[in-house]
């Protein structure tokens, strides 16, 4: 099994990632089975929605959020700030235990004892994270879809939650990257962390003041929740710009830490 990295990180992932997928799954399901109370008083709630400082609205809610419909609300409750955060977490914590996690622990040394080179394990490396990231975006998908099923009200597209869904991935796919390149680069855990969680977080807050600041506007288009959708990733949708950015910024970051992994000594 230690010779090959793919299946090691899989197989490292048995404990730890059935909890994640319940967590992400009883979330859209919960939400889905609230939303017939919610609608009885749809009108009241926007009321005192629209009523909120712009700067509340748009860090959870967006800016033309219709808290009543279906969309509005999954996005409102979930789909803007709960599960691009839990992600988020997911995807850093896993990519930095891949390199830097195995490299403080001494054990990267180990797998690189094997005939394997540094290029095909940092690839193996970076296909756990990849598929680590696509199967909780699946379990999350499908309890939404389970919850809309399971409510006649809930009047939520399969076109529509399929391609929020796909943004959510790219998006902690995204900065899941960046982690593993700080990791390959760098080799320390701690380090890689507060990489990746300063560009997850700063995204956020920037998307979210950005149009509430005339000397921020200019920096909403360099955050990645921007191309995430902000706080409407369901009601925007899939846009080609916004999963090119996306895409790009993975394929940057994982270019990134090949360049640098095979470069560097590995401290033992």
């Amino acid at each position: 099994m230690l010779r090959d990295a793919f299946f090691k990180g899989l197989r490292d992932l048995r404990r730890s990632f059935p909890w994640w997928a319940v967590g992400v799954a009883i979330l859209p399901i919960w939400l889905c089975l609230m939303y017939p109370s919610v609608q009885k008083s749809a009108a009241d709630v926007q009321a005192y929605i629209d009523n909120l400082p712009d700067a509340f609205k748009n860090m959870f809610m967006g800016e033309n959020s219709d808290y009543g419909s279906p969309v509005g609300f999954m996005d409102s409750e979930i789909m803007s700030f709960m599960s691009p955060i839990l992600f988020m977490v997911f995807a850093i914590g896993l990519a930095v235990r891949q390199i830097a996690g195995e490299e403080e622990k001494g054990t990267l040394s180990l797998l690189l004892s094997y005939p394997v080179s540094r290029t095909r394990l940092l690839a193996q490396k970076l296909g756990v994270v990849a598929v680590g990231v696509l199967a909780l975006t699946a379990v999350h998908f499908l309890a939404m879809a389970l919850g809309v099923a399971l409510v006649s009200q809930m009047e939520l597209g399969l076109s529509t939650m399929v391609q929020g869904h796909l943004c959510l991935g790219l998006l902690a796919l995204a900065v899941g990257a960046i982690a593993f390149a700080c990791g390959a680069a760098s080799g320390r855990r701690g380090l890689s962390l507060g990489v990746a969680a300063a560009a997850g977080g700063g995204s956020y807050l920037v998307n979210a003041l950005a149009p509430l600041s005339d000397t921020l506007a200019p920096l909403q288009k360099v955050s990645l929740f921007y191309y995430y959708g902000g706080t409407q990733p369901l009601a925007i949708g899939l846009k080609p710009v916004y999963v090119a950015v996306l895409l790009g910024v993975t394929i940057i970051a994982a270019a990134v830490a090949f360049v640098t992994f095979v470069r560097r000594d590995i401290r033992v």
